[in-house]
Parts: structure tokens; C-alpha cells; sequence
């Protein structure tokens, strides 16, 4: 009898300590967990149609929510919007808007709390292209009517084509069809801005704890930081008034904030968090039972070359290098982290819910591998420049863990021209110093798209042109050649246009594809349903289960 009486006591106390935790659910469902993730730096602005800090977006997307949201498989999905209708055309999108999503932060009386409304989208796609809010966006929604001309300060902002007739009617008129803009509208730039509240904040919107207002399934309740000492955080609560709160997983988020790598690295080691996102192989989790990870192929490693130095900006030395290079012989050399690469757009980019490399294969894209043919270019340059006289070094940043691989390119240049390239390697900070100043001759750049597109792709290298390169002729080239694929009368019709988008490119030998680089994300055992945008940074945390 005493052992029975124990026993329901330490029930009882158990119970309690479920009860205090947030855990209101059965315990088998995986609810009611605090949910932990590491940043390797402050966030510093959390204004969506500011920031532009992929450790911001990790907050932003259980903070804030829009029209649309993305599913599990990447396709949009109705968020904020209970419904949408598309014209004929496709230039006119009109949005039947929920009438139960409200505005919420840790001050907000629930009994009191503002409705969001068509007017807030009307307010925060106004910001996003007005020229004087320096929004990084802006490009991105050019399709809105107006959009470029406001951006460029021709037309006044209330010019943009998006109306609110009433509170949960918002249409939005493009300037041309634009297949991708249902996933434009989940992005976290394209959430809603209460006016009211903005203008409240006295310049300081998204700065701190007490100037966020949040609609979406978490609201923040504190964020400390201090850039010269530890123990940085930002905690989020279950938001009550989220319109679908029955289907969010977790009771509380917290963001650990680091102040580097190294840092982050420690946090997570010492089991101070239970996600982890890094660039960087995770080879200490690799292999063991209690850690997960998702890999995601979302980058781009390939040779740049200085255009300000005679040598590399010699394109007969460029095409000998670009037509030399045996990738298969590569892969004996190549880890889990990374694998050949011929194209420019990575594997983990997707059309039509499918891997564009496996629509298009990257071999169609690349210079072919013709060494003979690379030794008479390589020949002609050095008549020009004297490229035997002395030697080169391609710079590279540590988190690339592969250098085998690049070696034996390397090896390959000398045993077929005679002429030794070498690599050095510096940290991921000093990379980006000499890359910035010009200090090097050639480096493995990576290309990495700020969301999951094609476009986005394309868009980053128009946006890199000067540093690789591109005369004005050829930009024009590029340009018409990257936009063919957004003209296609249905999106099937795109897959080529971007093959030949890719191969236009990489006719010039200006960038040099070498190797698709996974990004990671690592999870304690035990979790489920955590979702990551490798382009974006966003933590999905909304459906995640912990399960002891």
C-alpha cells in the first residue's frame, strides 16, 4: 500500500511538472515543447520589409505570417488569405482575407487587440517599394503595377497597384504575369504592417522587444542582447489569438544569440539548444543516433577571377581552365558535403515541385571538357601574358572542407599545361574582406540564391556582374537571355529557357561551376517536423513535436 501511495504521489508531481511546462496536450502528440535554436549572430533588425539577416527570418517566419505560406513540399498554401482568384491573364489577383487574424504582442490586452486588415498589406507592399525605405526587396516585387517606376522614384508610392476596398478584400494589379508570385507572397517581406503601429515606434520598428507587433502562430516576448557579453536571447510564446493556435506544436521558441560560429558550434555541443543550422559539414553528428540532419543543396561553388589584374581577365586563360577540367575525376575526392557541379542553379532550387536538375541536366550547360583545345587557348594566353613566368593561388574560405577535389583540378592544370595553380585557405570573414577589396586573382565563390527559384538565381548573378566581369554587351545578353524564361506561356515551357539561360552565362568562362555545397540543419533526436528554408534562413517551427 505505502509503495502504491508513492508511486500515485510521484504521478502527481510528474503531472505537474507537464502541466507547468505548456504540455495541455496528450503526451503522445509531441506538443507543448520549448523549442530551442542556436544563432550564430543577433538578428539586430526584425522590420520584415527591412531586414534582410537570415538569422532574422528565422524569427520572422514563426512571427509573422502573410497571405500565402508554403507547405511541407514547397507549394503555397492559403495563410492569412481564406481564398484567392486569379484573371484570365494573370494580371489581376484578388484576396478574400480572414476576418479572425489580429495583431499581438506581450502588451496587447486580447479582449482589446487590433484586427489585421487589408489595409496593413496595402501599407507594408507600399514600403516595400518606396524608395526612401531602402527595402533590399523591392526588385523582387518589380511585377506589382508601378512597383519599378515608384522604386525608382518616378511615381509616388498610393501609384502601386494594390487596393484594399474594404477590410478583408485586397487586389493586387501586375505589370506582367509573374508564375512565381503566389510564393513571392510567402515570403516574410510580404507580411502585413499595422500603420498605426509603425508610425507609434518613432523610427525604431522592429529594433527591440517593445516595437514588434506580430500576427503570426509566435509572438516575442523578449530579446536581449548585448554585443560585448553573453547570455543573448529572444523568446517567443504560443500566440492565443492566431487563427489556427490548435494546430501550433510548441508552447515557447527560444533563439540563443551567439556571437559567432565558434559560438554557436559550443552552444549546440553543449546541449544548450536543440537546432542547429550551419554552412559547414556537421562531421562531430554525423553518424550518431542522437542528432538528425537535413541536408539541402543550395549553393553554388565556383571560380571567379579578378578583372582588375591583366591575367585573369584574359579570357583565352579563362576558357583554357574552363575547358580542362575532368569533373568525374573529381568525385573520388568528394565528401557527403558536396558534388560536381557543371550548372549554376544547385539541386536544391525546384520547379514544378521537382529538383530543377533533375528537369534539366546540368551537363547540357557547362563549357565542354576538351583538353587539347584547352592547351592551344592556354598557349595563346601565355604568348600575351607570360603566365609560365610565375604562379597563381585560387583563395578559398575554410568552410570548405573538400579541397582534394579542388587539388586535384589543380594537379590536372600543371600535368596538362605545365603551370602550377595553388590554393590557399583563410577564414570565412577574411574571404569575404579580399573578395570585397580585390585582394586575390582567383577565388571559389559561392552563389547562393536568396529563395527558392530559378529567377532568384539568375537575378543574384546580374546582381554580381561587375565583380565577374561582364562587359555591357554581354549584360544585355544575360539580361534578355534570364528574363526568356519568365515570358514562357506555361511554366513547363521555362525549364529549357533556364538551361539556356545557364549555358549563355557560362559561355563567357567568367564563372566557373565546380561543386553543389550542402547547407545543414541539425536536430536533437527526438524532434519532428522542423522545416528549413536553406535560402532564406527560416526556421519553421509551427508543426514541430518533441518526443521524449
Amino acid at each position: 500500500m505505502l509503495i502504491r501511495r508513492l508511486c500515485a504521489a510521484a504521478a502527481a508531481v510528474l503531472c505537474g511538472v507537464f502541466c507547468l511546462s505548456g504540455c495541455s496536450r496528450k503526451e503522445n502528440t509531441g506538443a507543448g515543447f520549448q523549442f530551442t535554436c542556436t544563432l550564430e549572430s543577433n538578428p539586430g533588425c526584425l522590420d520584415p520589409q527591412y531586414t534582410d539577416n537570415p538569422y532574422a527570418a528565422a524569427v520572422l517566419a514563426n512571427t509573422m505570417e502573410g497571405l500565402m505560406r508554403l507547405d511541407a513540399a514547397g507549394n503555397p498554401v492559403c495563410a492569412e488569405a481564406k481564398s484567392y482568384a486569379v484573371s484570365k491573364n494573370g494580371l489581376h489577383y484578388t484576396f478574400t482575407l480572414r476576418d479572425d487574424c489580429y495583431w499581438y504582442n506581450a502588451d496587447t490586452d486580447p479582449e482589446r487587440a487590433d484586427r489585421v486588415t487589408a489595409k496593413d498589406y496595402v501599407f507594408a507592399f507600399k514600403r516595400l517599394v518606396d524608395p526612401g525605405q531602402y527595402s533590399p526587396f523591392a526588385e523582387d516585387f518589380a511585377c506589382i503595377r508601378n512597383a519599378a517606376a515608384i522604386t525608382a522614384g518616378d511615381m509616388g508610392v498610393d501609384a502601386l497597384g494594390v487596393n484594399a476596398p474594404d477590410a478583408t478584400t485586397l487586389e493586387i494589379e501586375l505589370a506582367y504575369p509573374e508564375p512565381d508570385f503566389l510564393s513571392l507572397l510567402a515570403r516574410s517581406c510580404a507580411v502585413p504592417c499595422s500603420q498605426h503601429f509603425f508610425e507609434s515606434t518613432d523610427g525604431r520598428y522592429g529594433l527591440n522587444d517593445k516595437t514588434i507587433l506580430c500576427n503570426g502562430p509566435f509572438y516575442l516576448t523578449k530579446w536581449v542582447y548585448d554585443q560585448y557579453g553573453g547570455g543573448n536571447f529572444i523568446t517567443c510564446r504560443r500566440n492565443k489569438l492566431y487563427y489556427d493556435k490548435d494546430a501550433v506544436f510548441p508552447s515557447n521558441l527560444q533563439f540563443n544569440i551567439m556571437h559567432s560560429r565558434e559560438e554557436a558550434v559550443t552552444d549546440f555541443a553543449e546541449g544548450s539548444s536543440d537546432i542547429f543550422l550551419t554552412d559547414t559539414y556537421p562531421k562531430e553528428y554525423a553518424g550518431s543516433k542522437d542528432y538528425v540532419i537535413q541536408s539541402y543543396r543550395a549553393e553554388t561553388l565556383g571560380l571567379i577571377f579578378n578583372q582588375e589584374k591583366a591575367r585573369t581577365r584574359n579570357e583565352d586563360f579563362r576558357q583554357a581552365l574552363a575547358r580542362s577540367i575532368d569533373r568525374s575525376a573529381m568525385l573520388p575526392e568528394l565528401s557527403e558535403d558536396m558534388t560536381a557541379a557543371y550548372g549554376v542553379i544547385p539541386p536544391g532550387v525546384t520547379l514544378l515541385g521537382r529538383s530543377f536538375r533533375e528537369l534539366y541536366a546540368d551537363e547540357q550547360t557547362a563549357l565542354p571538357y576538351q583538353p587539347e583545345y584547352a592547351k592551344e587557348l592556354f598557349n595563346e594566353a601565355d604568348k600575351d601574358l607570360g603566365l609560365r613566368t610565375s604562379t597563381m593561388q585560387i583563395l578559398i574560405p575554410s568552410t570548405v572542407l573538400d579541397t582534394e577535389a579542388l587539388l586535384s583540378v589543380c594537379q590536372g592544370w600543371q600535368d596538362l599545361f605545365g603551370y602550377y595553380i595553388g590554393i590557399e585557405t583563410v577564414s570565412p570573414e577574411e574571404f569575404d574582406r579580399r573578395i570585397a577589396s580585390g585582394d586575390y586573382s582567383i577565388a571559389l565563390w559561392g552563389l547562393k540564391p536568396d529563395t527558392n527559384s530559378c529567377d532568384a538565381v539568375l537575378t543574384k548573378l546580374l546582381e554580381n556582374c561587375d565583380m565577374l566581369g561582364t562587359s555591357e554587351e554581354a549584360y544585355a545578353a544575360y539580361a534578355a537571355a534570364f528574363a526568356a524564361p519568365g515570358k514562357a506561356a506555361q511554366r513547363s515551357d521555362s525549364i529549357a529557357l533556364y538551361g539556356e539561360a545557364e549555358k549563355t552565362f557560362l559561355e563567357s568562362a567568367c564563372f566557373i561551376p565546380l561543386l553543389y555545397k550542402n547547407t545543414y540543419l541539425v536536430t536533437t533526436d527526438g524532434n519532428e517536423d522542423v522545416r528549413y528554408d536553406p535560402f532564406t534562413g527560416a526556421v519553421y517551427l509551427r508543426e514541430a513535436k518533441h518526443f521524449q
